[in-house]
């Protein structure tokens, strides 16, 4: 058989495999028995709350549709509504009423995504036009709306918004200047070229953020104004809401080491937090804070009786605080724990004190100041004479009477391979732990230091700083905190404070052995003792300016014998050479000169 040139030729089918379809995409339906599988799907992951698959399933419904369903438009719109997403609603309510511009429910939808985002006009002048397009039972939902409206009009701008004026007229003008004044609009130059004109340098281009630091009463104030804030508006839930708050950063439930599904728990809990938080600005907007606490006024005479009485209950009860607060310290006094003592007046001058006005406390500066004298005293009760015999030939002697570890070579760490416990991590084990705690005590020192204004609370929060870097071996920063707290101490008349601050000063000084500045520090450490008329205190710093003068005697001995041994050698090594080698020293000796 021939095959002609002309005849075509058949090609064989090429081999593919069949694509796998879902059972409803091989049953042949159509386009439109799919568009309403993908309604009642996303219909049902709405009412169970998973977001995500409603919103993607809404969204294919409506991509896959030529001319967009206003229907299925209606239904997300409700959907965002309801998660707190009103301008998307306003979106998708916009897009149906270009398809259905005659339906009442697609208008009523428009007016209620307003009302969500807060724009009371906007919503009023769209209720006022779209009743007039309707009549009978369709006109009834627009005339409630207006009713409602007109009552949020009313609450923001009726009888409650004088008084609110009048009692805060003061801080009207700074509100406006930091949160209300538009501002101006950025440069087009960039910032190298702006730095360049000013003739300032710009090494990184980097925009230096300022940090904003809250004082601890201010963040008191402001964590009371928001639980009261999801008080008026959520009743009882707000302790669900305080509560969310927390988890968000809580690490065990985000367990960020052990899964890798961390950032979505995370930014679940967010976005929950954020739609809670959407929903209460919302009834703010309708209701203020201020309408609320007007509502309430029924009787101000009693109400201001009832202010009156709970302050006269708080002042009470901090009074009964302050003294159970002594008595506990004289207790841990009396049983010589010192690091309990310093523990429990950490917590309670940096937790309770610092929250407390003179109007609550009027005796606050009597009591910070006893309070830390108590403590001052207890630290002085450290320095006492020992048992046992001290030893200038002992180069830890010094260290020890005074309570502090010399500064030993850290050991190298060997590395088997192989052997899991050999191995050093960065972010794990005891050492890591205390470097941790150590960062943690020294930024809420600092952050205290920042607030503090009595120059003795200055004072006892520069030693602890300064006590917490002699603990990390930072003796040069130790020794610059220590004189900073001298300086306050000297402002507070306090000679107790100036006699611990000194001591810390010579506890650096004995870990880095330098004695003759050790000589001073103590010599002003006797005189503060004196000062102090205290003879257990006189004693100790005899016994330690005797032991630095032992050491110190010692070492120009160490050094006049090593100097003695010195020339020795050079003597013994001349008297041994050679007369010939004498001869060519000397001729070198010559030639150089």
């Amino acid at each position: 058989m021939k095959i002609s040139i002309s005849d075509p030729v058949v090609m064989a089918p090429v081999a593919s495999l069949v694509p796998r379809l879902q059972p409803w995409e091989a049953m042949g339906w159509s386009a439109q028995q799919h568009r309403r599988i993908w309604r009642s799907w996303a219909q049902t992951f709405a009412r169970n709350r998973n977001n995500m698959a409603a919103i993607h399933y809404f969204k294919k419904c409506i991509d896959e549709h030529d001319d967009g369903h206003f229907v299925t438009l209606c239904m997300r719109s409700n959907f965002n509504r309801q998660i707190a997403q009103a301008e998307k609603a306003l979106d998708d309510s916009r897009k149906a009423a270009k398809i259905a511009p005659w339906s009442a429910i697609v208008n009523l939808q428009i007016a209620d995504a307003l009302y969500d985002l807060n724009k009371f006009e906007e919503n009023k002048m769209s209720l006022h036009n779209d009743s007039r397009l309707y009549s009978g039972t369709k006109k009834l939902p627009f005339n409630y709306r207006l009713l409602v409206v007109n009552s949020n009009f009313e609450d923001n701008l009726g009888d409650s918004l004088r008084p609110f004026f009048l009692r805060n007229l003061a801080s009207m003008r700074t509100i406006y200047e930091e949160i209300l004044k538009p501002e101006k609009p950025a440069e087009a130059s960039t910032r190298w070229k702006t730095l360049k004109d000013l003739n300032e340098c710009d090494v990184n281009s980097l925009i230096e953020k300022k940090e904003i630091r809250i004082s601890p009463l201010e963040a008191a104030r402001r964590k009371r104004k928001t639980k009261i804030y999801y008080q008026s508006y959520l009743n009882d839930s707000w302790i669900d809401i305080a509560f969310l708050k927390t988890l968000r950063h809580n690490p065990i439930v985000l367990l960020d080491k052990y899964y890798n599904s961390a950032h979505e728990r995370e930014k679940y809990l967010n976005n929950s937090y954020e739609c809670i938080k959407k929903f209460t600005k919302m009834l703010h907007a309708r209701s203020p804070m201020y309408n609320q606490n007007y509502q309430r006024m029924a009787n101000p005479d009693m109400l201001e009786q009832m202010h009156q009485d709970n302050k006269n209950r708080i002042q009470y009860q901090t009074r009964r605080n302050m003294l159970s607060i002594l008595r506990t310290i004289r207790a841990l006094r009396e049983q010589k724990d010192i690091t309990r003592l310093r523990k429990f007046v950490s917590k309670v001058m940096g937790e309770f004190v610092v929250l407390k006005t003179r109007r609550i406390m009027p005796w606050k500066i009597e009591f910070m100041n006893e309070v830390y004298n108590h403590l001052a005293l207890s630290l002085c009760e450290m320095y006492s004479i020992p048992d046992y015999k001290v030893s200038p030939y002992d180069n830890d002697s010094m260290c020890r009477l005074l309570g502090v570890n010399p500064l030993k070579p850290t050991e190298p760490q060997v590395v088997v391979f192989g052997d899991r416990s050999t191995y050093v991590y960065e972010d794990s084990g005891a050492a890591f732990e205390q470097a941790q705690e150590y960062k943690r005590a020294k930024a809420a020192l600092d952050k205290r230091l920042y607030f503090a204004k009595l120059p003795i609370e200055r004072s006892y929060l520069l030693y602890e700083i300064a006590d917490c870097l002699l603990s990390q071996n930072h003796l040069v920063h130790c020794l610059l905190f220590a004189k900073s707290s001298i300086d306050e101490a000297v402002r507070a008349n306090s000679k107790i404070w100036q006699f611990l601050a000194t001591m810390l000063q010579a506890k650096a000084h004995a870990i880095l052995c330098k004695y003759e500045r050790q000589a001073e520090v103590l010599n002003n450490a006797y005189k503060l003792a004196k000062e102090l008329k205290s003879p257990s205190l006189c004693t100790f710093i005899e016994l330690c300016r005797m032991l630095n003068r032992d050491y110190m005697t010692l070492r120009k001995v160490s050094i006049l014998v090593s100097t003695k041994r010195l020339r020795c050698r050079i003597s013994n090594r001349s008297s041994c050479m050679l007369p010939n080698q004498i001869s060519a020293d000397a001729d070198s000796h010559k030639i150089l000169a």
